[in-house]
């Protein structure tokens, strides 16, 4: 098992948890159509999103399918006030906490290391000339850790922490470092003009054990409005091309969302009660927001592990269907 969890769901560096840590539509019945475009009203624009064919020709510039890590996040950064720095949105920002098992078997440290540093997901939305008009662009998105600083939440380094007023001891930064380390795990699997998909493992809670998964993250700009939209899905390497899925639903996200991270912690050992070692540590569940189908075409295409612009295109259509078979809200008839 890797010692590095990517978004520190674990690492050997740090052995505590330091947690996080996309369309085309078919043609469906009226009644579809119409929540599809209730849908994209409540989360931005999302699938009836423009994401029209021709942009995700493998030609493409703007589509780049090759695996890398994530983007950094500069230190510095305050959250809240991103848009100071180059950043128009939170995507996310996780608040971990040691909430069940064997907590009370941990020394005092690992359960401060547990939640010191957070991590955040920011992204700029850019408005782009078009025609008589405009469109909107997720220009930039990054990932990083976050600490308190004298109030504010503030995107740190190891080698930076000190200089923006951390004041970290010498085991203190080899945490941090260790969490770092994790982040180079967080693997970009698509990016375009508007959207980016990327995966993080994970030690997830799965009938009384800790197993390591996927976790996908697929989050988009909508081109009309400039609304960021959000879906996590949970995944299992098999050992086959694809992963499999490993959850019955998505998670549709709201931008800006503070996710309550819930750690669990398994029984140890005499010796790992003292030196607490990673896979001791693992999330309760994938955060959890709005439950979203899979179409049949979006089970196809969700746990590709490598894709082509075709495979691209087939995930933004099973997207879009996937949101379609939403339940539209029963609103009662006055009398």
């Amino acid at each position: 098992m890797s010692a590095n969890r990517s978004l520190g769901y674990s690492d050997e560096g740090c052995p505590v948890v330091n947690s996080l840590l996309v369309n085309r539509p078919t043609r469906p019945i009226r009644r579809r159509a119409m929540l599809a475009r209730v849908m994209s009203l409540a989360i931005g624009g999302g699938f009836a999103m423009g994401f029209a064919a021709s942009r995700l020709k493998a030609s493409s510039p703007s589509v780049d399918l090759r695996p890398k890590p994530m983007p950094r996040l500069q230190p510095g950064i305050v959250v809240g006030q991103e848009q100071k720095f180059g950043y128009s949105d939170l995507v996310t920002l996780v608040l971990p906490r040691l909430a069940s098992g064997d907590v009370d078997s941990l020394p005092q440290f690992a359960r401060r290391y547990a939640k010191m540093f957070k991590l955040t997901i920011l992204a700029n939305i850019a408005k782009k000339p078009k025609g008589e008009g405009h469109v909107y662009l997720l220009d930039k998105i990054g990932i990083g850790l976050a600490m308190d600083l004298n109030g504010d939440l503030t995107i740190v380094t190891a080698d930076t922490a000190n200089q923006l007023g951390a004041n970290l001891g010498m085991v203190d930064r080899g945490v941090l470092s260790g969490n770092e380390d994790s982040l180079s795990d967080v693997v970009q699997v698509a990016r375009t003009d508007y959207l980016v998909i990327f995966d993080a493992k994970a030690n997830i809670l799965i009938d009384d054990k800790h197993e390591e998964r996927i976790v996908r993250h697929f989050v988009w700009a909508a081109p009309h409005s400039g609304k960021l939209g959000i879906l996590i899905w949970q995944l299992r390497d098999n050992g086959s091309a694809s992963y499999a899925i490993d959850s019955a639903q998505m998670q549709l996200i709201p931008s800006g969302f503070k996710e309550d991270r819930r750690i669990h912690v398994s029984q140890g050992n005499f010796l790992s009660s003292k030196i607490p070692t990673p896979d001791r540590f693992a999330l309760e569940s994938i955060p959890q927001g709005t439950p979203v189908p899979f179409s049949d075409r979006m089970k196809q295409a969700a746990g590709l592990k490598f894709m082509t612009a075709q495979d691209l295109e087939n995930l933004l259509a099973g997207t879009s269907e996937s949101l379609s078979m939403l339940q539209v809200p029963t609103v009662a008839k006055k009398p």
